[in-house]
């Protein structure tokens, strides 16, 4: 496990604009300590441990010390991993199956038949999954809603999903019932293409979805839910140096009337710079949006940073910390050589500081490191 990741991290200011905030956002912080994987992601697509690791969400758990059950996703698979994590370790449990290998006649909304995807309409096959949030008693996982790297467009990779798990940390139908077998277990997860018709009608990015990754199309690659209300991060569109968080009425995305009304969107613009996107969202106690930022497509000049957002437009946004660049072997730079921080989980928020994890794309198991932000 990398013990040498280092982050920077800033004191809680009261404006991004001022000369304090700019020599706090520059200090280094120490881990506190790598967590310490116990078993091994699995993959569908090469040797395990999985290296894409892209998504990690917990339940609450009733006090710090306690176990925390978890759900842990990657970008090139069907399923995800159940996972729980406790005094610096994180175990890995069970896989989920989320989608099968064709498309599913349950699955809610109309797939897309018209993208801009260059190389055009391609098979059915993973979700590439990028996020993973809790809101009880579901787990929500949310595919990249964008052409692949290859310029084609998988439907698959267009379908939000989630799973009830009972308070044992099984997979449950809504009246409570366990699957009697792995394949029963499939047809109690609920998927809906609805999310892809908000991201078509949200402005001014619907006019980049279902557009090639290189031509700033329509990446997703964050999600959290809170009351109701369901925030997907965009890591692309990045316009004119502005990221943008999608928001929809969770229930409607799920919602089995046969016309049911289209959810009530929302789009909150968030100013993080030049050619960055949202790489991960997470819920804060206090009501915020944890934001992780990084580059929108692979430019490596573009800092990976953490945020504090109010999630609303006009909402105030706080830079809190930015990941450093010296030579250890998580560090996030040079991007060919190590991982790219991709997903983020906070542990623990008082006042005075934020507690969060990290996974690192490209990196085993995803090398998941904790880290200490002061706020104040």
């Amino acid at each position: 496990m990398h013990r040498g990741c280092l982050f920077a991290a800033t004191f809680f200011v009261a404006g991004l604009g001022s000369p304090w905030a700019e020599t706090a956002a520059s200090r280094r912080l120490a881990p506190v300590r790598a967590i310490t994987v116990e078993g091994t992601f699995e993959t569908d697509d090469g040797t395990p441990p999985a290296r894409d690791l892209s998504g990690i969400a917990c339940r609450p758990a009733p006090n710090a010390s306690a176990q925390r059950l978890c759900l842990v996703v990657n970008d090139g698979d069907r399923f995800a991993q159940f996972a729980t994590i406790q005094d610096g370790h994180l175990i890995v449990g069970a896989t989920v199956s989320l989608i099968g290998g064709k498309p599913s006649p349950s699955t809610l909304g109309a797939k897309h038949q018209a993208l801009a995807c260059l190389e055009g309409e391609a098979h059915f096959t993973d979700l590439d999954g990028e996020a993973v949030a809790y809101a009880a008693p579901y787990f929500y996982i949310v595919g990249s809603h964008g052409c692949s790297r290859r310029n084609k467009y998988h439907p698959s990779r267009f379908i939000l999903a989630r799973v009830r798990v009972n308070e044992q940390g099984r997979v449950v139908d809504e009246a409570g019932h366990e699957p009697a077998s792995p394949e029963d277990a499939l047809t109690f997860v609920e998927t809906t293409y609805r999310l892809a018709d908000v991201l078509r009608a949200a402005e001014p990015i619907g006019a980049h979805f279902g557009k090639d990754l290189r031509a700033n199309g329509v990446n997703v690659e964050g999600l959290a839910v809170v009351n109701g209300t369901l925030y997907v991060g965009l890591r692309a569109p990045s316009l004119d140096g502005t990221a943008y968080v999608v928001s929809a009425e969770v229930n409607a995305l799920f919602s089995r009337e046969d016309a049911p009304s289209p959810p009530k969107l929302g789009v909150i613009p968030l100013a993080l710079g030049a050619n960055t996107g949202i790489r991960d969202l997470a819920p804060l106690g206090d009501g915020r949006l944890l934001v992780l930022a990084g580059p929108a497509q692979d430019q490596t000049g573009v800092a990976y940073a953490l945020y504090a957002a109010e999630p609303r437009v006009g909402g105030r946004l706080t830079r809190l910390a930015t990941l450093d660049d010296i030579g250890q072997d998580c560090k996030p730079s040079p991007r060919t050589q190590a991982g790219n921080p991709e997903a983020v989980l906070p542990l623990g928020m008082d006042e005075d500081r934020l507690q969060v994890l990290i996974l690192f794309d490209g990196l085993p198991n995803g090398a998941p490191c904790e880290y200490i932000v002061p706020l104040r």
